[in-house]
């Protein structure tokens, strides 16, 4: 490979490890790039302007309003009062709960430190309660917040199939069979971890009368919670709406429900929420804009091609280099956020996958899979540090958790992602938005 290109990358890399921001470590190497190749400025502002120029991008800073929104009120409470209704009354539920949740959350916000935030703080002191150690459940709720980023809608998805230019239906629906499976593996490993620590109690008996009256009395007050995961993903899955006008929507919807329906935020707290999420909105543009110059110098440089010459010269075996490719981007999920790393890797790794049959949606399984693991993989594990932040605990004291649901979960699930097709497509194929 060219060792300029080499050279931007590692340029990349150590602004990155020294605390500069993701969107300057971009410019940073497009920047190098630029000058050693002599390149015209005005033959590459274009494409970063051309970047936003894209219904698809749109979608992203609504659903980031909706993650602040949802944050700032009681969402998150009620959806986990209703989840224990159901699972509470078993030993070890309120694991199961915090799992349930995440799922449920991530339909709603799709972003994984949004999930921490608003669950973590209501379920952490919930289950030292009832006796689960703390960095077990900041371990456990960081870990289950992986799972917002594959339940659609989710904003890596949205960031995949705006690079790649694949539909963000099918690529929404490409991570619910693995996350269904990743939450089942981690509800059946909270089973087994709790049997091993004593201190850890039901508050109530198990009753199947115990459990309608619950549902029947937690329900309600959920009922508008519950229904905004429908109206996004049934407006877009109905043919009603287009992924930006759903969150569009979305945004009214929450907004709707906080002051008038719950009456849980006020004016000054959605002001806050809406400011925070303009600043994330405008994290995001000037990155993409970054990222999008520098993608262009790799095209000319044809970088893409080069990475998949490096890859070949390595193996020629599909299963070994699909491994690579695994690994590649556990690594690179566990040094940047999995929006960061779609706008690096996808470009450099799609036409290697294309060349190996992978389907491009397939792919987006893949990736939004190994980031995910990424995120809550140490030493970096940048996931790990706000569930730290949350639960008021060390992160050696979150590490074991962590490292028993990656390897005996989240590892599990790459591989049959990788390896069995059917689990990404099954569900895209069915409902015909992918042949």
């Amino acid at each position: 490979m060219d060792m300029i290109i080499l050279a931007s990358l590692l340029i990349f890399t150590l602004l990155i490890f020294s605390g500069v921001p993701i969107a300057l470590g971009f410019l940073g190497a497009t920047v190098f790039v630029a000058v050693t190749k002599d390149y015209d400025p005005d033959f590459l502002l274009p494409a970063g302007f051309a970047a936003f120029n894209s219904v698809t991008l749109l979608t992203l800073p609504f659903f980031i309003a909706v993650g602040y929104l949802v944050t700032a009120g009681s969402v998150a409470s009620r959806l986990i009062n209703l989840a224990d209704a159901v699972f509470g009354r078993v030993r070890g539920g309120l694991g199961i709960v915090a799992i349930v949740v995440s799922c449920v959350f991530g339909a709603i916000s799709g972003a994984a430190a949004s999930s921490v935030i608003a669950i973590g703080t209501t379920m952490i002191p919930q289950m030292e309660k009832q006796g689960y150690p703390r960095g077990y459940s900041a371990a456990l709720i960081s870990s289950a917040a992986v799972l917002a980023t594959m339940i659609p809608p989710s904003l890596a998805m949205i960031m995949f199939a705006f690079v790649t230019g694949q539909s963000v239906a099918a690529c929404f629906l490409a991570t619910v069979g693995p996350a269904i499976v990743l939450a089942t593996l981690f509800s059946l490993l909270n089973v087994i971890m709790v049997r091993r620590m004593p201190g850890v109690v039901s508050p109530k008996p198990m009753s199947f009368k115990g459990i309608a009256t619950d549902l029947r009395d937690r329900t309600k007050p959920a009922i508008g919670a519950i229904m905004l995961p429908v109206v996004i993903l049934g407006g877009i899955y109905g043919g009603i709406m287009t992924p930006t006008e759903a969150a569009a929507v979305a945004v009214f919807y929450v907004i709707f429900l906080s002051l008038v329906v719950y009456r849980d935020m006020s004016l000054k707290q959605m002001v806050i929420a809406l400011r925070a999420s303009v600043a994330s909105t405008g994290t995001m543009i000037v990155m993409t804009f970054f990222a999008a110059l520098l993608g262009r110098l790799y095209t000319m440089e044809q970088v893409p091609n080069q990475v998949s010459d490096v890859l070949l010269s390595l193996s020629s075996d599909p299963l070994v280099l699909l491994l690579l490719i695994n690994l590649l981007l556990i690594i690179t999920g566990m040094v940047m956020d999995e929006l960061s790393a779609i706008l690096l890797v996808t470009p450099l790794l799609f036409p290697v996958v294309l060349q190996l049959g992978v389907h491009p949606i397939q792919f987006a399984a893949i990736i939004g899979t190994n980031l995910g693991m990424g995120m809550m993989t140490p030493p970096m594990a940048g996931i790990m540090y706000v569930g730290a932040r949350v639960g008021r605990v060390t992160i050696d004291k979150m590490i074991g958790t962590s490292m028993i649901l990656i390897l005996f979960g989240s590892i599990p699930v790459i591989l049959l992602v990788t390896f069995w097709p059917p689990l990404s497509l099954a569900l895209p194929q069915l409902l015909g938005v992918v042949r």
